[in-house]
């Protein structure tokens, strides 16, 4: 048996925001001066060359939880532990956060502890929030509460209400840095650097945005005690003890949190005359994959036998939220959407394809948990675009039209990818949505009219698409009711 590697000693080498200076991935402070004690400094990825301390005016833009925390000239609080004392200490003030709820997540949670096992990098981590009516401070963290060292990372996400952006916080090196906010997620030189490598969007994230939560501690399936080594000082640790289920993750703090942002967005992007900005920021979220999120069956992979029916995820298929929840495409009977194959062909692909489980060390056959973990489409980008057909700026039939564009492939389309290409960076006028659609729709009549009647472009595809689609909502959808037809 190789060499057993503790909960302890285990590394997360992807969840430093990826900081780069040269090519090199910078993990700690860009020179070899220890950072001043209480000072935030400042290091946003495409912007800051290096990490510099903020100024009296950055520090007073920060008006999210932690921002005020670390102005209040009190000690910084570097461990996960003493984070959680902090706001403790707040109760009864107008900064008290009093609610708090701790989630588990790991890569191997559901896998039992074994001497053979022992060694499987699983990758604890928790998720603390704290709020009052809503959760407004997001903190994730290693399982090492009361470490202050690098390798117990410690990331934090604060909603600025006053300036309507969520903020990215890092402790390293004995010091706090500020990486950035929402709305630098969506520009050029920021886009997809530090922690917009995973908030791609600005907005908070949960990968596992659907029952069963494949990675986190849940109701269908819990990370429980016996994930642990029987000597581990994790079990009888209070943020373990207290743990709760996914669902509240799901339900009261990351949906909301992207509600909370998406609004946010399309106030910015509207002019008061009415004209649309950076209209191509929001349409890519229709056409492409900027993110995605991770939907598994229902069904526990070791318990399907031969004769077992394996209901798959329909998002695997088509793109259910937006056109069942947006454009209320769903069928009378529910049961009409299921998709069953017998267990005997699951059982033979996992054969077939050497399907197993592996931390690069260690080899577990079969399939994850939950038979069939697939990528689906990105609540972030669904609710989205389901936001812009309630504030008028996309009609049903133009997101009808765009989602059924090779709609068997919901995720990594790349013909639905071409038609980006079409979209405007700009609508003006009062009716922004009407004058971006017929724009689009100008560009791509005059791109199929310039190529052959035979050809099987995804432009033909989308005006075939356009010009056959009933705009008339169907009865009962809410969402149909509010939004422009």
């Amino acid at each position: 048996m190789g060499l057993t590697i503790s909960r302890e000693q285990q590394r997360f080498p992807t969840r430093n925001y990826p900081y780069r200076k040269g090519g090199a991935c910078l993990a700690a402070p860009a020179d070899a001066v220890p950072p001043e004690a209480n000072v935030l400094y400042r290091r946003v990825g495409g912007i800051d060359t290096d990490p510099r301390p903020m100024d009296a005016e950055e520090l007073a833009k920060l008006d999210d939880p932690l921002g005020r925390l670390l102005r209040s000239g009190n000690p910084f609080p570097l461990t996960a532990r003493s984070l959680i004392a902090a706001f403790d200490v707040l109760g009864g003030t107008p900064d008290a956060l009093p609610r708090q709820l701790v989630f588990l997540v790991a890569d191997g949670g559901h896998i039992p502890w074994t001497p053979q096992t022992d060694r499987l990098q699983r990758a604890f981590r928790f998720v603390i929030v704290r709020g009052k009516a809503d959760f407004t401070l997001l903190v994730s963290s290693s399982t090492l509460p009361d470490s202050a060292a690098d390798d117990a990372f410690l990331q934090i996400i604060g909603w600025d209400d006053t300036h309507k952006v969520f903020h990215f916080y890092e402790r390293l090196a004995g010091a706090y840095f500020w990486a950035g906010m929402s709305s630098h997620a969506l520009q050029a030189a920021t886009r997809g650097k530090g922690p917009f490598d995973s908030h791609v969007n600005g907005a908070t994230v949960m990968k596992e945005l659907r029952s069963p939560w494949i990675h986190w501690h849940a109701p269908q399936a819990g990370i429980n005690e016996n994930a642990l080594a029987p000597d581990d000082p994790l079990r009888n640790d209070p943020l373990f003890i207290g743990r709760v289920t996914a669902e509240r993750m799901e339900t009261e703090v990351a949906r909301p949190g992207i509600r909370r942002w998406n609004a946010a967005r399309i106030a910015r992007a509207v002019d008061a005359d009415g004209s649309w900005n950076d209209v191509r920021h929001f349409l890519r979220q229709a056409v492409t994959d900027t993110t995605v999120n991770l939907a598994t069956s229902e069904t526990a992979s070791r318990l399907i036998g031969e004769q077992t029916p394996l209901k798959l995820p329909l998002s695997f298929f088509l793109n259910r939220d937006t056109l069942f929840t947006t454009l209320g495409l769903e069928p009378d009977d529910p049961a009409d959407a299921d998709i069953v194959i017998p267990g005997l062909v699951y059982r033979r692909c996992l054969a077939d394809y050497d399907v197993h489980l592996s931390d690069g060390l260690l080899r577990i056959e079969g399939d994850s948990h939950f038979a069939f973990l697939t990528p689906e489409p990105a609540f972030e980008d669904t609710q989205l675009i389901d936001a812009l057909v309630l504030a008028s700026l996309l009609t049903r039939r133009f997101v009808a039209a765009l989602t059924m564009t090779d709609f068997p492939n919901p995720v990594f389309s790349a013909r639905r990818a071409a038609l980006l290409r079409h979209v405007p960076t700009v609508a003006k006028g009062p009716n922004a949505g009407e004058a971006m659609e017929r724009e689009f729709l100008e560009e791509i009549r005059a791109t199929t009219g310039q190529q052959g009647n035979g050809a099987n472009s995804p432009e033909r595809e989308f005006l075939s698409n356009f010009e056959t689609v009933d705009s008339k909502p169907p009865p009962g959808s809410a969402s149909r009711g509010t939004s422009r037809c």
